[in-house]
């Protein structure tokens, strides 16, 4: 059990409010999915695709509202790392937050890599450094500060939505309803596979508690924006796969970008502007990756589970700077070593493990709250959601393969080796770093 948590991140800057952190979710979820899975999608339930996003929305609602009750009670950084660690203890608690740190990158990676693909360029030379040098951009204006990367998250999460929002009105004058229902292309098994496929697009609300250190009024505005997030995307994703779905002839066709290959059949300008989306789509995924994947780090670093010289707060800028540059370089060969499928099902296996126990987490720190703390934030139906959420996860890591199930394992294995060793090398009785006053 974690007896040093503090109440705060040391030197954390309280800047982002609920329409910041709403934003930070609406992003990190409508990322590549919603314009590269719709084909996969089809294949996998015909028809009935749209029903593939509901169905997988389903089980993670009540993962949603277990991230919710608990951010209500954490005003720092850390998110699933800090439950696990108060409900379990130490060791349970660092893996889950090094799965929630694999998880960030290698997300960051994977839509890094697909941002490379919208802009066409997967077939050139060029097409690998470019990749990096996205994410070393990235990661440099992260590293100055976490406002310029906030509002920067806004603008495109904006920009990308209006691009969907016109997709979703070129194809109502096309749409035929004719086209949805119908038999399933592969029976249960393609329902199965298409809930599976699924969950890429809509994993990303988990990160919305991760910067609460630096969030005004944590209690209130984390849980809004958690299952406000995952709410949003899932509904707006449903209402897309089924007017691709219902407009679109060639669906079935395997494609890396089907929305924008929809798009200019409607009309090259409408074409056009959805291309131009999807760039903003990926791109606005990468800086919110940019923002949140750090601060894993930092939380497992000021429990001397990483080296604790990676919790170090910048003295100008405020932000965790040797967090910020150890993971933007470990994405960045990430990013020149794997391609997006592959790092998409890393990614996949990662989070199903934090959801799980996130959700186990709940009834065991109820039964610790304070007085004070039962008048937060409760899931309804006592232990019933939170189980659903555990189970439900659970059954989603049915769907992996075997490649996904070992890396993710090497990945998990890695950050064993680096915690032993900062443990025997930097012990908790260690000297902590000095705090630094907090810019409120």
């Amino acid at each position: 059990m974690l007896a040093r948590i503090p109440t705060q991140v040391v030197g954390a800057r309280r800047r982002l409010g609920l329409f910041d952190v709403l934003a930070i979710g609406v992003n990190a979820i409508v990322g590549s999915g919603v314009f590269s899975k719709p084909d996969d999608m089809q294949r996998a339930m015909g028809g009935f695709s749209p029903l593939s996003y509901l169905l997988c929305a389903l089980v993670l609602i009540p993962v949603a509202l277990c991230f919710a009750e608990l951010a209500g009670h954490e005003d720092q950084n850390g998110g699933p790392y800090l439950y696990a660690s108060r409900a379990f203890g130490r060791n349970v608690g660092f893996v889950v937050g090094w799965s929630c740190y694999l998880n960030a990158f290698l997300s960051f990676a994977a839509n890094a890599t697909q941002l490379g693909s919208m802009i066409g360029l997967e077939e050139h030379v060029f097409y690998r450094p470019v990749v990096v040098a996205i994410i070393l951009l990235l990661g440099a204006i992260n590293y100055v500060g976490i406002r310029p990367s906030a509002n920067l998250i806004v603008l495109m999460t904006i920009g990308k939505l209006l691009a969907i929002f016109l997709f979703i009105g070129a194809a109502a004058f096309h749409f035929q309803s004719a086209r949805l229902g119908g038999a399933l292309p592969a029976g249960m098994g393609g329902v199965a596979n298409g809930v599976y496929l699924a969950l890429f697009p809509l994993q990303g609300f988990e990160t919305v508690p991760v910067p609460a250190g630096e969030t005004k009024n944590p209690a209130r505005n984390i849980p809004i924006a958690t299952v406000g997030s995952l709410l949003f995307a899932a509904l707006l994703f449903v209402v897309v796969q089924a007017m691709i779905a219902g407009s679109y002839d060639r669906i079935f066709h395997e494609s890396d970008k089907p929305l924008v290959d929809a798009a200019y059949t409607f009309g090259p300008l409408i074409g056009v502007l959805v291309g131009i989306g999807s760039i903003v789509s990926v791109g606005g995924f990468t800086v919110g990756s940019a923002l949140g994947s750090p601060r894993y780090a930092q939380a497992l670093a000021h429990e001397r589970e990483l080296p604790p010289a990676m919790s170090a707060i910048h003295p100008r800028f405020g932000t965790p700077h040797i967090a910020i540059v150890a993971t933007t370089i470990v994405t960045a060969a990430l990013g020149a070593a794997f391609t997006y499928r592959e790092l998409v099902g890393f990614s996949n296996v990662t989070v199903v493990f934090q959801y799980a126990l996130t959700c186990a987490a709940v009834p065991v720190l109820r039964r610790r709250a304070s007085p004070s703390e039962t008048k937060r934030f409760r899931v309804p139906w006592g232990p019933v959601l939170p189980f659903l959420g555990t189970i439900g996860s659970v059954a989603l890591l049915t769907g992996s393969s075997r490649e996904e199930v070992f890396w993710a394992a090497g990945g998990l294995g890695l950050g064993v080796v680096l915690a032993v060793l900062t443990r025997r090398f930097s012990p908790r009785d260690a000297t902590p770093q000095k705090p630094r006053t907090e810019d409120r």
